[in-house]
């Protein structure tokens, strides 16, 4: 009977291994998942080629659109010019428009994805101790066309920001960025798009070289597939006659694109608002 139960021993060990195994497999499982899904974090396709992409779905949407009211619009267009001949021979109106016309021509600047930066800004408790959390990219492209006779007919394009380059101070982290929170692993959400809409709230009238002036972007941000408006505060400073500099950010709830925290081991109380910024640097 000893010998017996000294054989049964090991059976009892393995059996008893296994259950503590069983118990913590839920977050090892969890933790496993998220390492393999988050990817290696390279870009799949450069910012150019993805602005490149949008432009040209745009333009095919323009097509269609301008097909389908083509007949109404020459009607118009035809009712428009009548009008606008009329008025063209008037002379006080040829004057007018002489007299408003731009002492300069808008000049379009490219950022300068070497030299700028986009990121996020959280707080979370990382094994008990309150941590900031900033994750960033340089992988960012975008233009902005300025009027620098008068500033609020300026028109910046649509900004684009790699999600699946942003990293953190731990590697952990950016997978699960990568997985389940971003999930930029995927293509489809590989990039943030920044659609702008209006611009306001100017702090000049004019802008001059070596000045800098301020003023709201107000646009639609594409996160993960969903879309919502947003205000960005923005602060833009003429360096020279071909190159801008500046920043823009914005606080927002992550929630409200559906972003969901993992719930992980170590990881607790995370802020329910994040800060969106973007320094750049713009060359004509």
């Amino acid at each position: 009977m000893p010998d017996e139960n000294r054989r049964g021993l090991p059976y009892l060990l393995v059996l008893l291994l296994l259950l503590i195994a069983l118990g913590g497999g839920a977050a090892a499982g969890i933790l496993g998942y998220i390492w393999i899904t988050g990817g290696s974090g390279e870009a799949s396709l450069s910012v150019e080629d993805a602005l490149a992409t949008l432009e040209a779905s745009e333009d095919t949407v323009a097509d269609i659109v301008g097909t389908a009211i083509v007949d109404v619009a020459n009607t118009v267009i035809a009712d428009a010019v009548a009008v606008a001949v009329a008025e063209a021979v008037d002379t006080s109106v040829a004057a007018a428009m002489e007299a408003v016309a731009p002492a300069s021509e808008p000049v379009e600047f490219s950022i300068i994805a070497e030299e700028s930066l986009a990121s996020f800004t959280l707080e979370e408790d990382l094994r008990g101790r309150r941590t900031t959390v900033i994750g960033s990219t340089k992988e960012l492209g975008g233009a902005v066309t300025v009027d620098l006779v008068n500033p609020s007919a300026s028109v910046i394009g649509t900004i684009v920001v790699n999600a699946r380059t942003l990293a953190t101070d731990n590697n952990f982290r950016n997978r699960a960025l990568r997985s389940q929170i971003l999930k930029s692993a995927q293509d489809e959400f590989e990039f943030i798009v920044f659609e702008p809409r209006a611009l306001s709230n100017f702090s000049a009238d004019s802008v001059g070289v070596g000045e800098t002036i301020g003023f709201d972007i107000t646009g639609d941000l594409t996160v993960v597939g969903v879309t919502r408006s947003v205000a960005f505060n923005a602060e833009v400073t003429l360096d020279s006659e071909t190159q801008i500099s500046g920043s823009a950010s914005v606080n927002l709830l992550y929630a409200d694109f559906g972003l969901v925290i993992p719930d992980v081991p170590s990881v607790a109380n995370v802020t329910d608002d994040v800060t969106l910024s973007l320094e750049f640097v713009a060359r004509a």
